[in-house]
């Protein structure tokens, strides 16, 4: 069975990580974010879907990725949607030393620079595969915001379909939590059907989205 929630006991533990977003208002905001594109035909519809519905959301670019696409990139600029740093190559963690890491994070950090994206504060990081060691935290968190999830969608899965991808993201919402979704090939089929459902019902509901 795959966690759609961190259990609380992985949130205490891993408590300079954000697992969502702490807001003492009372309000009913939601934060999409995205991983592993900038991918053509796949971003493209996020983005066009989020114009649509006047929402900005969160971005977690590979800097591969970006090297590949630098006009897809310049579309999240110029639509005002916030750029996360996740890694140059998409590496796990929990399988990287940490000075290779930390330097895979730095080439994609130049990468966003020289395409042009100017953070607004403190610079995002999501680690891939939401795997990370306990020394490399503490090489990135006063530099960083390191961003985990509330919710995690499993739309990249080729055995879940939309249906489920849906009610994935739809069952345990909640005021301030982050949404994890992926502007990947590999959840183009799942991300097309859920993602203006998700934002039809969430919306009526009365939430309210936000960039991280």
């Amino acid at each position: 069975m795959k966690i759609i929630t961190p259990p609380i006991i992985i949130t205490s533990l891993f408590h300079s990580l954000e697992w969502q977003i702490n807001d003492a208002r009372i309000s009913r905001k939601l934060y999409l974010s995205f991983d592993d594109g900038p991918t053509p035909q796949v971003t493209d519809f996020v983005l066009n879907q989020l114009c649509k519905n006047s929402i900005k959301a969160s971005f977690f670019c590979i800097g591969a990725n970006i090297k590949k696409e630098p006009q897809l990139f310049q579309e999240l600029i110029k639509q005002q949607h916030r750029v996360g740093n996740h890694t140059q190559h998409h590496v796990n963690g929990w399988k990287t030393n940490t000075s290779t890491y930390l330097n895979e994070i730095e080439a994609c950090e130049k990468i966003l620079q020289e395409y042009g994206y100017q953070h607004d504060g403190k610079p995002l990081f999501r680690p891939p595969y939401g795997k990370i060691t306990r020394d490399q935290i503490k090489a990135l968190k006063h530099k960083y915001r390191i961003i985990m999830w509330s919710i995690l969608g499993y739309d990249w899965l080729p055995y879940k379909n939309p249906h489920q991808c849906l009610r994935n993201i739809l069952k345990p919402l909640r005021s301030n939590a982050i949404i994890v979704l992926h502007d990947s090939l590999k959840a183009s089929i799942n991300i097309k059907h859920a993602l203006p459902e998700f934002i039809k019902q969430a919306k009526d509901q009365g939430y309210t989205f936000d960039k991280i």
